[in-house]
């Protein structure tokens, strides 16, 4: 072991059943909805895991291929398709040329699928829905579980000729296997219900049938630890199941909640980093066999940790890696503070795949683009460097410059505030959202480094200030200001300074999102009585599902929230409020409000780019300047520059 390496036990290689895998960091699978409409997998796909493979993760498992077509689901490959074994063999052949091992997963997804996509009744161990899909499954029979056995066989047998390095089967957060073991979703009184033998009786018959077909390859299992719901199985069961399961297989992959309890799948920014890991270690300790543990692991030196701690053998990652695909090179290289860390927003990645949409990231705007904005793309040298003015330092400002300087181009970057960050600031302090500052953290460090950027503090710049740095390029990324559109209403910033004044407060929430959930629980918390006024069908309806679940909980019981969905304030006064239900075309009435908070309103602060326009050859508007949005989207305007700057 090298004594330079600042992760020895990382970046320890390790042993599969006969498979070396170079460190012990894992891309694990994760729904991406990059395949095709024939459920085949794309070049997209392949570009996305082999960015992982290049930034040194050692193992990579492709996700959910389903088995039997009673399973298939939008956004999931099939693998009993034998025309997708050359597009798998591609992907295969990418990860494999970086030195990166690849196992594939299978799955069905049993009542979590609907009929539409089947154009069958949907199996289940028992007819009980799923309540986040709910559709009546139908529940599967002897027969139809001998079949459903052999398909997952045959599928790994058959996939095994693309070249891929093991298989695992997933018993997760969804899919049937997850459902058989299930105390809530399996009510079976035959062979296949009741105790956890015989409720993990198809699982071994699946492992079994897979091992008589590949032999000793590496074969696994993506095992929910924890469902998370009142009533289903905890880490106790678990440990029991765990300890059937690895009767024949060789690695278990530890993986938490469902989609009723989707807060815990995914967790949140709210949720402790490291948070799964004492329950991993009693997995790995029943079992004594290979455990890739997570549970919100995000920095080397957490996975470090783990594995000093014997808590797990190798650290899965999923979100982790989507933010930043070099995540390991740069740990191994000791370099943890250039990592992009995932600041669990569940934004783009969780968001976009509950709307059946391709994944992304907050924090990494490239990912899902890699052929277009990858590493080797997005920051390739220019020949041709020139002088670059950036006047405004928050993420779209911060992330053009960072992009701009790692190109080799001179960089001046002018913020009027004392620190970088622009709407970060004001963001992180809301509820809840305390994470977004690592938006700002990653930046700030890289232009920290980057000797080719000025970052200029404490000044405003003007049309004078920036010409006189005679620039071929200038970018505006002013950002926008909260606005409550009212002068006698209060805005996000003034609620968050504490100059709100009374006890009785009404939030007029415009758009639905955290902005303004975060402000009804600041308020909240302050024991204030609250009017949680909002357009949208319900309360916080445009936040991704497991960080609404979030909020939920914390404001759960609380006598002092009023909810008022499909309303909009038209008249305040007195302390009396009138509210229009835009849909039923009623109105309500409010006594006794002391004040009007308005969140979800920006005004764009784009002066500075309608004074400059024709005083320089190139001039762009990114970010909020151009049209206030989110964090995301500003961050995505700078990296979506290098489509208009040619050289630079």
């Amino acid at each position: 072991m090298d004594d330079n390496v600042m992760f020895p036990k990382l970046f320890a290689p390790i042993n599969i059943n006969g498979v070396e895998i170079k460190n012990r960091v894992v891309f694990l699978p994760h729904g991406t909805a990059y395949v095709d409409q024939d459920y085949a997998p794309t070049e997209r796909e392949m570009y996305y895991y082999e960015e992982r493979a290049k930034g040194g993760a050692g193992l990579i498992v492709v996700p959910s291929l389903i088995v039997h077509p009673t399973g298939v689901y939008p956004g999931l490959g099939i693998g009993y398709s034998r025309s997708n074994i050359p597009k798998f063999k591609k992907i295969v052949d990418a990860v494999h040329s970086h030195g990166a091992k690849i196992f594939i997963q299978l799955s069905h997804m049993g009542n979590q699928t609907k009929s539409v996509e089947t154009f069958h009744p949907t199996w289940a161990p028992s007819a009980i829905p799923d309540m986040t899909v709910g559709e009546m499954p139908k529940e599967i029979t002897v027969e139809e579980i001998k079949e459903l056995v052999e398909s997952f066989a045959a599928c790994a047998e058959m996939l095994m000729e693309a070249g891929f390095d093991g298989v695992e089967i997933k018993v997760a957060h969804d899919g049937i296997l997850g459902q058989f073991v299930s105390l809530l979703k399996n009510k079976r009184t035959d062979k296949y219900g009741g105790s956890i033998e015989n409720r993990g009786r198809i699982i071994v018959e699946i492992l079994s049938a897979i091992r008589e077909k590949i032999g000793q390859v590496p074969l696994g299992v993506r095992f929910g630890i924890n469902r998370y719901l009142p009533g289903d199985y905890g880490v106790d069961e678990a440990v029991e199941y765990a300890k059937l399961f690895t009767t024949v297989a060789d690695y278990i992959s530890t993986d938490t909640g469902t989609w009723e309890s989707i807060d815990m799948l995914v967790p949140s920014m709210n949720i402790p980093q490291g948070f799964l890991l004492e329950d991993v270690a009693r997995i790995k300790q029943a079992t004594g066999k290979i455990v890739i543990g997570n549970g919100r692991i995000i920095w080397p030196a957490t996975a470090e940790s783990a594995l000093e701690n014997n808590y797990l053998d190798m650290v899965g990652m999923a979100r982790a890696l989507i933010a930043d695909p070099y995540w390991a090179k740069k740990a191994e290289a000791g370099k943890p503070d250039e990592i992009r860390g995932c600041i669990g927003c569940n934004q783009k990645c969780m968001g976009r795949l509950l709307q059946n949409l391709p994944i992304s990231c907050v924090q990494n705007s490239t990912s899902g683009h890699e052929k277009k904005y990858g590493e080797d793309v997005l920051y390739k040298k220019t020949a041709k460097p020139k002088k670059i003015v950036v006047v405004g330092g928050g993420p779209a400002g911060m992330k053009a410059a960072e992009i701009y300087a790692r190109r080799g181009n001179h960089v001046v970057l002018f913020e009027k505030d004392d620190e970088l960050g622009g709407r970060v600031r004001w963001e992180s302090r809301i509820p809840g959202r305390r994470g977004v500052s690592g938006v700002s953290h990653y930046l700030m460090y890289m232009l920290s480094i980057l000797d080719n950027v000025d970052v200029r503090l404490n000044s405003k710049a003007d049309t004078e200030a920036v010409l006189k740095e005679n620039p071929d390029i200038v970018i505006i990324a002013t950002g926008s200001t909260p606005i409550s559109a009212n002068p006698n209403y209060y805005g996000t910033i003034e609620a968050l300074n504490g100059s709100v004044k009374g006890n009785s407060i009404l939030i007029a929430d415009n758009d639905s999102t955290t902005e303004g959930a975060g402000i009804a629980e600041l308020f909240v918390k302050a024991n204030k009585t609250v009017h949680w006024v909002t357009p949208s069908f319900f309360n916080g309806q445009n936040i991704t599902a497991p960080i609404l679940l979030d909020y939920f909980k914390r404001l759960a019981g609380k006598e002092n929230l009023i909810l008022h969905p499909m309303k909009v304030l038209i008249d305040f006064k007195d302390g009396k409020a009138t509210l229009l239900n835009l849909y039923l075309n009623t109105t309500e009435k409010l006594n006794g409000i002391d004040s009007v908070v308005v969140t979800g309103i920006k005004e764009p602060n784009n002066g500075l780019y309608d004074s400059i326009r024709g005083e320089v050859s190139e001039l762009y508007l990114i970010g909020d300047a151009a049209a206030p949005r989110d964090i995301a989207s500003a961050l995505e305007d700078a990296v979506g520059l290098t489509e208009l700057i040619k050289e630079a």
